[in-house]
C-alpha cells in the first residue's frame, strides 16, 4: 500500500469570494481592452477637481484666517479649524487666535526661508507665485481624501522598503503634500542597510529617477527621445503634481535640446547652400565669410559685421572692460566697430543685434541683459531722483508732486483734529492776532511769501519740508511696476514688504527668532491619526499621542503594542556610540535631534546673514537709514523743522 505523503501547508487559497473570482475576472478585463493605463494629459485633466463644497468652505476660512493673522502659521490654524464644529468656524477660531496669539506665534512664524532648502521647479513656482500674491499655496490648504489616498499609494509603491507607519507620519506632517514628503522619506531611507543604494540615487538625473518612479512610464516618441508620461493616480491634483516634478523638466529639457539640434542643422544647410552659389560676404571685422543671413549692416556706412563678431563684442562689454567703447547708450545697441574703418560714427540695428545674441542652447537672455544695463546707465547719466526695486532692475522717478493750498475749512478741520495742543494754541492766538491786526499780518505773510521766492535757502527749506510731509503721508510701501517682479518693498530699509512691517528690526532678535522657528521644524513630529503637532522636551523616544497612537520619536514608525519597547536597540553599549551589531534606534540616543537642530540652525543662520548683509551699502546711507529709524527723526530735526513740517502738512492739500 502506497502511503500517499500529506501536503504541505500553505494557507488558505481564497480568503472571500472575491479572491476566488479575481483571476477570471483580470482575464476578461485584459480580452476586452480594460486594464490598459490611462495616461495623464494636463490639457484634458487639468481642470479636474476633487474640491467638495465642505472642503471649499474649509480653504476659503483658512484664507480668512492667514489674512488677518498673517504671522501665524497656516499649520496652527488647520488644527484650530479642525478643531471646532462648522458653525461660526471662523469667528470662534478669530476668537481663540486674539486671546492665545502669543502661545500660537512663539516658534511658529510663518518664515518663507525655512522651505527654500532643497527647492524643486515645483516648489520654486509657488513660491514665486507667493512674492506676487501673498496668501496660501497648494501645499498650506486642506486636501480631499482623494488625494490624501492617491499620495499613500504612490509613496508605498516608491517607498516600498520603509515602514507604512512611518510614511503616513511624514505625510501627516507635510499635510499629505507629495512634494515636501518625499524628500523626507528619501533621507529616512538613506538610514537603513540600503543606505549606498539610496544615495546612489540621490544623484541621478531627472530622467533616471523619472525611469525608477513607478506612476512614470517611458514611451519612445523617436529614434532617440524617449518621452515620460505620468500613469493616472486616481488624483487630478497629484497626477499634475506628478507631471510638474517629473515630466515637465524632461519635457523642456528635449524642447531645447531639440531646437538647439535644428537650429545648428539649419545653420549648415544655409551655409553649405550659400558656398555652392557663391553667396558669401566677408565680415570687415574678422574677414570671415558669412551668409547674408548671419550678416548685420551698420547704419552709417553700411559696414558688414557678421553674428559671431557681434556676441564676441557683447560679451566683452557685458563682462569686460569694452562697455563705454562697444554700446551706444543712446540708442541701447552696439556701434560700429568694424576694422576697416578708423571711426565709424553708426550703430547696429537693435532686432539684427538680438537675433545674433540669440542661443536656443543657452537659457540665459544676453539681449535682456544688455537692455537692462543700457537702461541703467541711461538712468544714472540722467540725474533724477530714482526709487528702485531692490529685487530687479525696475526704477522710476521719486518725483514730489507741486504744493497746493487746501480750502480754509479743511484748514482748520485739520488743525483741530490731528495737529498738537501747542500748534491749536498758537493757531487761537494767531486767529485773534489776525483779527486785531489783519493788514500787518497780511504785509508780513506778503513779504515771507516774496523772501522764500527770493531767496533760495529758503524756497530750498520748503521744499525739504514738503518733501518731507509728502513721504510720510505716502509711507514707505513701494510697488514695483515690473511685469516680471511685481514685489512690494519697502523704500527706507529696501526690505520686501509683509504685513505688519517694521523697519529695521533688532538684529539679536530677529536673528534669535529664525533660530528658533527653524529648530522648531526640524524637531516637530506630527501624529498621523489625529494630525497633533508636538515636540520632545525630555525623556525616551517612544511618544504616545492623547489619542492613544505610538510612535518612534527617531524614525516616525507606529510602535503596535505587541511590539513595544523591542523596536529600540537591546545590546549593551559600554562606551556608548552607535550600535554595531543591529540598526534599530536607540531608546535614550538623541544624537539624530541635536545634529538636526545644529543643520536647521546653521541654515537659518546662514539665510538671516544673507538676508541682513544685502541690506547695507558701504556709503553709509543704510547704516544712516537705521540710526534714523532706531533713534527717531524728530531728534535729528531741528524745533523750527519741525514747526514748518506741521505748517506745510495742515496747509498742502
Amino acid at each position: 500500500m502506497d502511503v500517499v505523503p500529506p501536503l504541505p501547508r500553505t494557507g488558505r487559497l481564497w480568503k472571500t469570494k472575491a479572491d476566488f473570482f479575481r483571476p477570471f475576472r483580470s482575464a476578461a478585463a485584459s480580452e476586452t481592452g480594460q486594464n490598459i493605463t490611462l495616461l495623464y494629459d494636463p490639457s484634458l485633466h487639468l481642470q479636474e477637481t476633487d474640491e467638495e463644497p465642505d472642503l471649499r468652505d474649509l480653504n476659503g476660512a483658512l484664507s480668512a484666517l492667514v489674512d488677518i493673522f498673517p504671522d501665524v502659521e497656516p499649520e496652527a490654524v488647520r488644527e484650530m479649524l479642525l478643531s471646532v464644529s462648522e458653525s461660526s468656524r471662523v469667528e470662534i477660531v478669530t476668537e481663540q487666535l486674539l486671546k492665545k496669539h502669543l502661545k500660537w506665534h512663539r516658534g511658529r512664524i510663518w518664515a518663507a526661508f525655512r522651505k527654500e532648502g532643497a527647492e524643486t521647479d515645483h516648489g520654486k513656482q509657488q513660491r514665486q507665485a507667493r512674492d506676487h500674491e501673498p496668501g496660501l499655496t497648494n501645499d498650506d490648504m486642506f486636501r480631499h481624501d482623494s488625494y490624501k489616498s492617491a499620495v499613500k499609494q504612490v509613496l508605498y509603491k516608491e517607498f516600498s522598503h520603509l515602514n507604512h507607519s512611518t510614511i503616513k507620519a511624514v505625510m501627516a506632517e507635510q499635510n499629505y503634500s507629495y512634494t515636501l514628503s518625499r524628500p523626507i522619506l528619501q533621507q529616512l531611507a538613506s538610514r537603513t542597510w540600503r543606505s549606498s543604494f539610496a544615495n546612489m540615487l540621490s544623484r541621478r538625473s531627472t530622467v533616471q529617477a523619472a525611469e525608477q518612479h513607478p506612476y512614470i512610464a517611458m514611451e519612445s516618441s523617436s529614434s532617440t527621445d524617449v518621452a515620460p508620461a505620468v500613469r493616472r493616480t486616481g488624483s487630478a491634483q497629484l497626477d499634475h503634481e506628478l507631471y510638474q516634478l517629473f515630466v515637465d523638466p524632461i519635457s523642456r529639457k528635449q524642447g531645447q535640446d531639440r531646437l538647439a539640434v535644428d537650429h545648428a542643422y539649419a545653420t549648415e544647410i544655409n551655409q553649405t547652400e550659400a558656398e555652392d552659389n557663391n553667396a558669401l560676404f566677408d565680415c570687415e571685422c574678422c574677414y570671415d565669410a558669412v551668409p547674408f543671413e548671419r550678416m548685420a549692416v551698420c547704419d552709417d556706412a553700411c559696414h558688414q559685421l557678421c553674428f559671431d563678431c557681434i556676441r564676441r563684442s557683447t560679451h566683452e562689454a557685458m563682462y569686460g572692460q569694452g562697455w563705454a567703447q562697444t554700446i551706444d547708450t543712446s540708442k541701447s545697441t552696439l556701434r560700429c566697430f568694424a576694422s576697416s574703418a578708423e571711426v565709424c560714427a553708426g550703430a547696429l540695428p537693435a532686432e539684427i543685434v538680438r537675433r545674433a545674441l540669440y542661443d536656443p542652447a543657452k537659457t540665459e537672455d544676453v539681449w535682456e541683459a544688455l537692455q537692462n544695463r543700457a537702461a541703467g546707465d541711461a538712468l544714472l547719466k540722467s540725474g533724477l531722483p530714482l526709487q528702485r526695486c531692490p529685487f530687479c532692475e525696475y526704477a522710476e522717478v521719486d518725483e514730489v508732486p507741486p504744493l497746493r493750498v487746501r480750502r480754509l475749512l479743511l484748514i482748520w478741520s485739520h488743525i483741530a483734529t490731528r495737529s498738537s495742543t501747542t500748534l491749536q494754541i498758537m493757531i487761537l492766538s494767531l486767529t485773534a492776532a489776525l483779527v486785531l491786526i489783519t493788514v500787518p499780518v497780511f504785509l508780513l505773510a506778503s513779504l515771507i511769501w516774496i523772501a522764500i521766492l527770493l531767496i533760495p535757502p529758503l524756497g530750498a527749506k520748503l521744499d525739504a519740508s514738503w518733501s518731507r510731509v509728502y513721504k510720510s503721508r505716502s509711507g514707505h510701501r513701494f510697488k514695483c511696476q515690473n511685469p516680471s517682479c511685481a514685489r512690494t518693498s519697502c523704500i527706507r530699509c529696501t526690505a520686501r514688504w509683509r504685513d505688519p512691517h517694521v523697519c529695521f528690526e533688532n538684529e539679536k532678535t530677529s536673528l534669535r527668532t529664525a533660530i528658533e522657528s527653524s529648530a522648531t521644524a526640524a524637531v516637530k513630529r506630527t501624529c498621523p491619526r489625529c494630525l497633533l503637532s508636538f515636540v520632545k522636551s525630555s525623556g525616551c523616544n517612544k511618544l504616545v499621542c492623547n489619542c492613544g497612537y505610538t510612535m518612534c520619536y527617531i524614525c516616525r514608525q507606529e510602535i503596535t503594542a505587541k511590539e513595544g519597547y523591542g523596536h529600540f536597540c537591546q545590546h549593551f553599549r559600554p562606551s556608548g556610540g552607535r550600535c554595531v551589531e543591529c540598526e534599530r534606534c536607540d531608546l535614550y540616543g538623541d544624537e539624530d535631534e541635536e545634529g538636526a537642530i545644529r543643520k536647521a540652525a546653521a541654515a537659518a543662520e546662514l539665510a538671516w546673514r544673507e538676508k541682513e548683509g544685502g541690506k547695507g551699502g558701504e556709503d553709509g546711507v543704510a547704516a544712516q537709514r537705521m540710526v534714523d529709524a532706531l533713534v527717531g527723526r524728530s531728534q535729528r530735526l531741528r524745533w523750527w523743522d519741525i514747526v514748518l513740517d506741521t505748517l506745510i502738512d495742515a496747509v498742502a492739500a
